[in-house]
């Protein structure tokens, strides 16, 4: 009896150390990483000031503080398309009311510092560009962030919280606007560093090959940001992230149980990474993308049992290794 409960305990020990294992290795302190400080300079907010019956002048003047986005030989196509855009009505709506979001943008400041610390301390050779806010117009061919090769914008526009339903009112989807809170800033330029930078081109192969570099993508968004809520990472509403998890066994038996696993089937595909409101094949209560939220536990199993860096899971093209050494084996409830 005695060693059946010391077995017992010791299953209990490798459990919990498996789902806690990751997080330990993500709580580092990178407060005195560079960068120390850091300005993120409002181009909204110096583009919206201008004087528009001297616009051409004024525009010109902008090139000192903001280099990298009114070239110094601006010509008069380009000055008219950025008067039009400070003069459209929608656009100075959507002004006013990230000017009432953002009345100062300290906390963005500090959320994007953070991030770029983070990643100073896992990668100190990736350079840390200059980062400006701006309003895009809800462009949402561009999205909430974009990374170019000497800068870093941040649309401010992408995170109003739905207010007086503006995300409804350009046609974006409500599972889409979920995500446009100010919460989500670090999550989104996370994940546009990983695809700038870090990103291997892999051709998928099967539903496992895309679950695993979906997950390591996630895990990689988590890395640089450790607080960030599971909902916020992957996307979800508080309700979508609790079906998930409450169903992960489930979910996970149905993927192996029907072959799913090894399938290069567009139509399994589509179900398990597209994006939409729902999963109808499990439930309308199920998220979209359970092949993401499955890739995530599959990463975070594997680092929780293994000594490897976030480098060495980076770096792993064998999406077969990563499953086999992950341990994962989610049981139902």
């Amino acid at each position: 009896m005695r060693n059946i409960l010391i077995a017992l305990l010791a299953v209990i020990f490798v459990s919990c150390s498996n789902s806690t294992g990751y997080k330990k290795k993500l709580d580092i302190n990178c407060s005195d990483r560079e960068p120390l400080e850091l300005v993120v300079k409002q181009y909204n907010k110096a583009l919206f000031s201008l004087d528009t019956a001297n616009f051409a002048e004024e525009i010109s003047a902008l090139h000192d503080d903001f280099p990298e986005l009114i070239p110094s030989d601006l010509d008069e196509e380009q000055i008219n398309f950025l008067k039009l855009f400070v003069t459209d009505t929608f656009c100075l709506r959507i002004n006013k009311m990230v000017e009432q979001a953002f009345p100062d943008i300290a906390f963005v400041e500090d959320d994007v510092k953070s991030v770029y610390q983070h990643l100073n301390y896992y990668f100190p050779e990736i350079p840390v560009l200059p980062t400006y806010t701006y309003v895009s117009g809800i462009d949402m061919s561009s999205g909430p962030v974009m990374l170019a090769d000497n800068y870093v914008m941040i649309s401010l526009d992408y995170y109003l919280g739905n207010k007086n339903l503006i995300y409804d009112y350009v046609g974006m989807p409500r599972f889409m606007s979920v995500r446009c809170r100010p919460e989500n800033m670090q999550r989104d330029l996370a994940q546009a560093l990983y695809f700038k930078y870090l990103r291997q081109n892999v051709i998928s192969k099967d539903v496992l090959s895309e679950m695993i570099e979906r997950g390591k993508m996630y895990y990689f968004i988590e890395a640089m940001t450790p607080s960030v809520a599971d909902s916020v990472l992957l996307g979800y509403s508080a309700k979508q992230m609790k079906w998930a998890g409450d169903n992960e066994g489930q979910v996970w038996a149905s993927v192996v149980g029907n072959k799913m696993l090894y399938s290069n089937n567009l139509e399994i595909k589509r179900m398990l990474f597209n994006e939409g409101p729902f999963t109808a094949a499990f439930s309308e209560e199920a998220p979209a993308r359970l092949g993401d939220f499955l890739g995530l536990q599959i990463v975070r199993s594997f680092m929780s049992s293994n000594d490897v860096t976030l480098t060495n899971l980076l770096n792993i093209t064998d999406e077969q290794e990563i499953f086999q050494m992950s341990q994962y084996k989610p049981s139902k409830r």
